[in-house]
């Protein structure tokens, strides 16, 4: 198992502009974030992703001069970037095979998708990633458990077409303890009571699931941001047993291991990082375990500084795990 770092933990920095993407993957390398480094590309290149020959060709001397390797690379479908349909099997390959082909050029071997891209798609697309040696890995995190039908799915598309190529993503929120501390008092500044939220957190904890906490804060007497803020929170926030993943991990291409906030001790109480970093390993999975900081939803930039915050859970991750920085 290969330690490495994904810029969206930037993302704050990134967005107020105060890198570029080489002061940023410099500051990856002199924190020794890497070696694996996975970036978003429609946050890296404006003309992403189809790029010119020296974008391709910096980028993939910078990596090589920081003693970085490429791991993953950030994609996405826009399904509704049209208001009165959303995206026909067609348009989706079309919108995801440059994708496939950048991927090639900047020497990235593996594609980190979002769930929800129709397994249709990945099945048209399988036969270019395989040419290219790209991995179209299908991240699955939050509420989605190991039975969920969009996993069956991705599992089936792997099966029927016998191909690597097609895989899974795993992200750490999957299986957590309780809610971020930022996330709770982000809704509370919005307006929702805090007894109202707790009583939501409750039935997270009691194994609610998404569409029925959705439903309880409809009731809620808040505004509406603040029901768009939590709403969007519980979907990343996943009650599992991490030991439900061990029969997946040789599906599994590619790792998240999100955190929100770190205490004193530099722990994330939220989420079940070290048993999750054990199944990993008893399930035999040797790829790439990127430290994600999630918690910039809720956190501005002059308040946190994301690359302490992963330099200290990086140590974290290293404990248990005994994997190799």
């Amino acid at each position: 198992m290969r330690l490495g770092t994904t810029a969206f933990s930037f993302t704050n920095e990134w967005l107020a502009r105060r890198y570029s993407l080489e002061q940023l993957l410099r500051r990856v390398a002199e924190l020794e974030l890497g070696p694996a480094i996975e970036v978003i590309g429609f946050q890296t290149w404006r003309d992403y992703p189809r790029l010119g020959a020296e974008d391709v060709a910096a980028f993939r001397r910078l990596v090589d001069e920081l003693g970085l390797e490429q791991s993953a690379l950030g994609a996405y479908v826009d399904s509704a970037r049209r208001a009165d349909r959303g995206m026909t099997v067609d348009e989706a390959v079309e919108f995801l095979a440059p994708q496939i082909a950048t991927a090639e050029l900047l020497g990235f071997p593996l594609l980190r998708l979002h769930a929800g891209i129709p397994v249709a798609v990945l099945e048209r697309l399988a036969p270019a990633a395989e040419r290219a040696g790209v991995t179209l890995a299908t991240e699955f995190q939050g509420g989605q458990t190991p039975d969920h039908p969009a996993v069956a799915a991705v599992l089936d598309c792997r099966e029927r077409l016998d191909s690597p190529s097609v895989a899974l993503a795993l992200d750490f929120s999957v299986a957590m303890t309780d809610v971020p501390a930022s996330f709770a008092a982000a809704v509370s500044r919005l307006g929702m009571r805090r007894a109202d939220l707790d009583r939501i957190v409750e039935r997270w904890a009691d194994g609610a699931s998404t569409p029925e906490l959705h439903a309880a804060l409809n009731e809620l007497d808040a505004p509406d941001a603040a029901r768009d803020e939590a709403r969007a929170g519980f979907v990343r926030f996943g009650r599992q047993d991490p030991q439900a993943w061990l029969p997946l991990v040789p599906q599994v291409a590619y790792a998240h291991a999100k955190f929100w906030e770190l205490d004193d001790s530099g722990n994330d109480s939220t989420v079940r990082t070290a048993e999750l970093v054990d199944v990993l390993r008893a399930g035999g999975y040797t790829g790439v375990l990127a430290a994600e900081w999630g918690g910039s939803a809720w956190a501005d930039v002059q308040d946190v500084d994301a690359f302490e915050l992963v330099r200290r859970h990086r140590a974290l991750i290293s404990k248990p795990a005994e994997v190799s920085a």
